[in-house]
């Protein structure tokens, strides 16, 4: 082996779509080039043409470039270009290699370079089966799919993952989706939730995914974080996202306690559930403190802001219906207990629907 200091012109190249670029990694590698200097030599072979063929060392390559320099230290190997690349992988202990990585390296030795299967699993230190399983996954891999994994706009985890399956077969618009998600820059998240759902999806559905997967991906984030109001902050939406969700929960409690604190609840409920119910009364009893407060201090009349005529939400109605009396609320100092005046009242057998008087 010889070190020395070559022409980056003098470089070739070819080997370079072998490997993913990434972005984050290289703009780190670049500036560490721009402090400290070129500190380990690529590696290269002589190509026929008697260039200088990268074997290993394409980002510090990239990174160089970049910075405008000239040359590049190089340690020159003294074997053919498919020996030496499976020499590097074995080096590296087949780290820094992904999936997608793995596949293209078998592809070149296999398809390209002429290597029976054996011989090329046998060269990557990997069983033949490994080999196969590789190159199955890159093989029929949709160009556009490879440009955008090679040049890091598609994660290799995400496409190895979720992206190469859907193009295979007859599905055309798995392919039109694969093609729609390659021109765009998106998280191995928003990825793996566009799959998913496609898979799930009816044919119809699967048609207005593949068509628009970034209004898809939008439409699936308002579900997940509720409606948005542009004239509130983001602290008052979130707050008003908090309230409506406590009150949904609040109308399923009230459906449900029913059957699991009913005359027929077993101890291990009662002595599980009612404890948590009395945790949830008090935190709720210094919440309601707090909105009183606030509504005082504003000098507001609550029941004219606050009242919907008309409306139709059940718990609204049962609120205005029933009288208000001390132990509709738990106050300072006082528990909770579900009695008199409560909507839901514990009783000897369990738990029942109240309407403002004792059972």
């Amino acid at each position: 082996m010889e070190q020395r200091d070559i022409n980056l012109a003098d470089l070739d190249e070819r080997y370079g779509r072998l490997r993913v670029m990434d972005r984050h990694r290289e703009a780190q590698l670049m500036a560490s080039l721009a402090e400290q200097g070129q500190q380990d030599a690529i590696i290269v072979v002589i190509g026929a043409e008697g260039r200088y063929v990268v074997i290993d060392g394409h980002k510090r390559v990239r990174a160089l470039r970049r910075l405008r320099r000239d040359t590049v230290k190089v340690v020159i190997w003294e074997a053919a270009a498919k020996e030496a690349l499976a020499a590097v992988y074995r080096a590296t202990n087949r780290q820094g290699y992904n999936a997608i990585e793995d596949g293209w390296l078998i592809y070149e030795l296999h398809r390209v370079g002429g290597w029976d299967l054996n011989k090329t699993a046998a060269a990557l230190g990997r069983s033949k089966s490994w080999a196969s399983r590789r190159l199955g996954l890159v093989e029929g891999l949709p160009e556009c799919l490879a440009e955008a994994i090679t040049a890091g706009r598609v994660g290799a985890h995400a496409a190895a993952h979720y992206l190469v399956a859907l193009p295979r077969g007859n599905d055309l618009e798995g392919r039109r989706l694969v093609e729609r998600v390659c021109t765009l820059e998106l998280t191995e998240r928003q990825i793996q939730a566009l799959c998913g759902h496609y898979r799930a999806a009816s044919a119809a559905t699967k048609r207005k995914i593949a068509e628009d997967p970034e209004r898809f991906l939008k439409a699936l984030e308002a579900a997940r974080t509720g409606p948005h109001n542009p004239a509130l902050s983001e602290l008052e939406n979130r707050i008003l996202k908090h309230l409506e969700l406590i009150g949904n929960v609040a109308l399923g409690l009230t459906r449900n306690l029913p059957e699991a604190l009913g005359y027929d609840a077993g101890a291990s409920a009662r002595a599980a559930l009612w404890p948590a119910w009395d945790k949830m009364a008090k935190r709720l009893a210094l919440l309601e403190e707090a909105a009183k407060g606030l509504r005082a201090a504003q000098g507001k009349n609550t029941e004219e802001e606050h009242a919907q005529p008309g409306s139709t939400d059940g718990d609204l109605d049962v609120a205005r219906a029933r009288p208000r009396q001390p132990q509709d609320r738990a106050g300072h100092g006082s528990e909770p207990d579900g009695g008199h005046g409560s909507v839901v009242q514990r009783t000897s057998g369990g738990l029942a629907l109240g309407s403002g008087a004792s059972a």
